[in-house]
Parts: structure tokens; C-alpha cells; sequence
């Protein structure tokens, strides 16, 4: 049965392991995340995919190596093997550096891929716009005319005229009557023209307008990249500095996390074993006293005072801080109880000191 001393070291000890638990889950992603962009990028160059493939997966196999080198390198420098150590942070060093200068180009290839595609909508809502309002213009510029039916009808009508033949189709207006007749027909042909030119260019304005909601929808019309925009603004820098440096950070960030994240996050799943008064690891256990320094001894008993002056003998012993004399006797009565000690007057039956002569001496 294990015993804890101290309820904030325990609850202390759960939420590292807890958190140590999300650090190395966190840690995991980026290293997936770290080896797709690697792979994905490193593929892109190969002349074939064949080839493309074996530079991809030698990029992901790299940066699993990256992600354990840390602790390769922490086990040889505990062993002493100094040329080992030395040897795997060099390999650390410049897998890492590869495999950061391969998320950058990822990271820019992504970028600079989502911006072109965001300037390629504004340039093509650019023209949708000129067009539209072109059209605009030159429908605005016709003369005011009635629907195209309408004018159809009148020169129908006119065609019914007697001066229609007799001016041969208005080929051969000679009088003055047949010159009126014939103007006014000329003057419904250029209605009905302009009737027509209208009705094509608002059929062109609703299909550009169509196109121009459906790109400004998709975003057109705003910032191709808003955050380099207003960065570059606070700063003062120009947007391709800022681009740059936005690039490199995106790649920084998952490439320190997948080097040193998941060797972060596993060292911490417990307190380390130091001396300290505030360390459960470095205080006198009741329970290891127990098994280590006492023994059955069904003649033998102790008194209280005996009993703290072994523990405290057998704390010093072991290099440990004993506890409070009061959370000796209250810890040391719980396990008593459990282990069914009987307890005499001042004291327990039962049991003898390890290092206790005379106590030996009646078990034996």
C-alpha cells in the first residue's frame, strides 16, 4: 500500500503526469506535422515520382531521428560517452537545420501559392468591374427606344404603306411625302437597333454582375494577404519583409516543437528526487521505515519515543528528511491499524527496531 504524506505533492504529482501526457500528444502532432511538410516538400523536387517518393520518405525518416536524438543525446552524456554526445548533437544540429529550411519552403510554397490565387480573383474581379461598368456607359449612351417587339410592329405597319412600293422599299424616295414616309421607317430601324443593343447589353451587365457577386463571395475585392497588411503597417516594414518573416516563424514554430517537444514533454512526468524539506521523494516514508527498519517481534514492544528515535536514526541513514513528529505517529497509526499492530499504553506490541540487539535476540 502505498502512503503519501502530503496531499499537494500527490495532487502536485497527477497534474504532471496529466499535463506531461498533453505535451507528449502535442509533441507527436508536430512531428507528424513537421515530417508531412518534409516529405511533401522534398517529393516536389524529385525529377520523377519514383524519385520524388525516396526524397520524401528519407525527409520523414530524418525527422522521426531529429524527434529521438534528444534523448539519445541525454543517455550518452549520463553514461559519459562524450564523443557519442558530441557526435549526436552535430547530427541534431544540422538534421534540424535541413529539416527547417524544408519547412520553410513548404511554408512559402503554401503562401505564396494562396496569395497568387487571391490576386489572380482580384485581377479578374478588376476586369469583371471595368467591363461592368463599360457596358454600363454604352447602355446609358443609346438613344431611349421601345421594346424591340414594339418597333417590329411599327415597321410592319409601315411596310404596309402604298409608298412602300412605290419608293421600292425606300430605295427610291423621290417626292417629298415619300422621303417623310421613308425617314420615319429609317428612324424605327435605328430605334429597333438600339432596342436590340440595349437588350444585349443588359443581358452582358446581369451575367457580369453574376460574376462579379460570385467573385466577391470568394473573397475578391478584399486584401490578398490582410495579416502581412497589417503587420507591415504596426511595423513599418515592408509586406515582403513581413511575408518573409511570417513564413520562417510558421516553420520555426513547428520545428522546435517537433525536435524538442516530445523530449520536454516526457521529462517532466514526476518531481526529480532531490533533497528538500518541500520533496515527498526526499522525506523519511512511514511506510519504507515499516519494511525497512522494523521487524515482528511478538515478545517485543515500543514505546512511542523509541519508535521516533528509530525512525529518525533510520532517516538519517537513508539521507532523508524526517517527517513532523505528529505526522509520524498519525501516518505510522494508519499503517498500524491496517497491519492489525496492537497498541499497548504508550506505545505498540509486537514489533522491534531492525537495529535493535536486544529485540533481535527474542525473535531469534
Amino acid at each position: 500500500m502505498v502512503f503519501w504524506q502530503h496531499q499537494s505533492c500527490r495532487e502536485f504529482i497527477v497534474l504532471g503526469v496529466f499535463l506531461s501526457t498533453i505535451g507528449i500528444c502535442a509533441a507527436l502532432v508536430l512531428c507528424a506535422v513537421s515530417a508531412a511538410m518534409n516529405y511533401l516538400f522534398l517529393s516536389s523536387l524529385g525529377k520523377t515520382a519514383l524519385e520524388g517518393q525516396v526524397l520524401g520518405a528519407a525527409s520523414a525518416a530524418a525527422d522521426v531521428l531529429k524527434a529521438l536524438l534528444p534523448f539519445f543525446i541525454a543517455w550518452s552524456w549520463q553514461a559519459r560517452r562524450i564523443v557519442a554526445a558530441v557526435a549526436g548533437s552535430l547530427a541534431f544540429a544540422f538534421i534540424a537545420a535541413f529539416s527547417l529550411l524544408s519547412a520553410i519552403g513548404f511554408a512559402a510554397d503554401n503562401r505564396g501559392f494562396l496569395v497568387g490565387r487571391r490576386d489572380e480573383r482580384a485581377g479578374a474581379y478588376e476586369r469583371v468591374q471595368r467591363d461592368l461598368n463599360l457596358r454600363e456607359r454604352q447602355r446609358a449612351g443609346l438613344l431611349q427606344s421601345r421594346p424591340p417587339a414594339v418597333t417590329r410592329q411599327e415597321i410592319e405597319r409601315l411596310r404596309q404603306n402604298r409608298r412602300w412600293s412605290a419608293t421600292k422599299s425606300c430605295t427610291n424616295a423621290t417626292e417629298a411625302e415619300s422621303r417623310d414616309y421613308c425617314a420615319g421607317y429609317f428612324a424605327l430601324r435605328a430605334e429597333l437597333a438600339a432596342g436590340q443593343e440595349e437588350a444585349r447589353l443588359s443581358s452582358e451587365i446581369a451575367a457580369l454582375e453574376v460574376e462579379a457577386e460570385n467573385l466577391r463571395q470568394q473573397g475578391s475585392g478584399l486584401d490578398s494577404d490582410p495579416q502581412v497588411t497589417l503587420l507591415a503597417r504596426i511595423s513599418g516594414l515592408g509586406a515582403e519583409s513581413v511575408r518573409l518573416a511570417l513564413t520562417m516563424a510558421v516553420a520555426v514554430l513547428v520545428e522546435i516543437g517537433a525536435s524538442l517537444g516530445l523530449f520536454l514533454a516526457s521529462g517532466h512526468s514526476a518531481p526529480e528526487r532531490r533533497a528538500g524539506p518541500d520533496n515527498d521523494a526526499a522525506i523519511g516514508s512511514v511506510e519504507d521505515f515499516c519494511l525497512a527498519g522494523l521487524v515482528p517481534a511478538a515478545k517485543a514492544a515500543l514505546a512511542a519515543e523509541q519508535l521516533q528515535d528509530g525512525y529518525r536514526a533510520w532517516c538519517r541513514r537513508e539521507d532523508r528528511t524526517p517527517l513532523p513528529s505528529d505526522a509520524f505517529t498519525s501516518g505510522f497509526a494508519e499503517l498500524a491499524g491496517a497491519a492489525g499492530i496492537p497498541r499497548s499504553p504508550g506505545g505498540w506490541r509486537g514489533i522491534a527496531l531492525k537495529h535493535d540487539k536486544a529485540a533481535l535476540d527474542m525473535v531469534s
